[in-house]
């Protein structure tokens, strides 16, 4: 007897394990059969998963860093391009007033305590002087809010101004720190984002300068605080 060519050994393999098919759906039912598929494909993704979890794991990592990333980029694009509409506003007011000093002082998140609650620091971020009036704006950075009184009393009363005595009355070591500056007279108001505080406008007034009334001093500062807490607030 002649042996089988190839070709008829393949399509008899095809026959058998067509043959064994028709079994198994005749024995469990094409049902069963197709939830065994179903449970051995899940098995198989899941062992794919966890061969390949290192790489997933280290993917999806880079992915969430370059994602802060940009997230930090699209920030500092924004800083910068707010900056010169900043320092027209304080212009603006320092002109208005004709005070000595502009200033915004943001507040930002520092370090927790080993209770998680963090500490609230203020930096100034922005200050425009006179001519003849030293910058000092480097002398105010990451200081310690919760150091002074002064925070929570604007907190409640979001406006005030009045000479430095005044101000000793509630804040004698914020009155202390200003008086070294030279100021004699500080106005200042809370600045609000959408969600949260931002920060404070102030204007200083130095060496006995004169003030203008209180109207003009309430104007300038609420007008100019609603135009800023627009540029400050990456929510709005």
């Amino acid at each position: 007897m002649m042996g089988l060519t190839e070709m008829e050994m393949e399509h008899t393999e095809h026959v058998s394990v067509l043959e064994r098919i028709i079994k198994m759906m005749d024995k469990y039912g094409l049902w069963k059969i197709f939830q065994a598929i179903l449970v051995l494909t899940g098995f198989l993704y899941i062992m794919y998963n966890v061969q390949n979890l290192p790489e997933i794991v280290s993917g999806a990592f880079s992915r969430q860093t370059e994602l802060r990333q940009e997230e930090h980029d699209a920030a500092v694009e924004v800083r910068r391009s707010i900056k010169p509409n900043v320092d027209i506003l304080l212009k603006d007011g320092l002109s208005t007033l004709n005070a000595d000093r502009a200033f915004v002082l943001e507040m930002h998140n520092g370090t927790n305590n080993v209770a998680g609650l963090p500490f609230i620091y203020g930096e100034m971020t922005y200050e425009e002087v006179r001519n003849h009036i030293t910058h000092v704006d480097e002398d105010y950075t990451s200081i310690n809010l919760s150091r002074f009184n002064f925070p929570l009393f604007l907190e409640k009363n979001h406006m005030w101004y009045g000479t430095i005595n005044q101000l000793s009355s509630i804040d004698s070591k914020l009155a202390a720190r200003l008086t070294s500056n030279d100021v004699t007279y500080f106005a200042v108001i809370g600045l609000y984002g959408v969600f949260n505080e931002l920060g404070y406008l102030g204007f200083s007034f130095c060496n006995g300068k004169t003030p203008p009334d209180d109207k003009e001093i309430e104007k300038c500062l609420t007008s100019t605080a609603q135009r800023l807490s627009i540029l400050l607030d990456s929510k709005h």
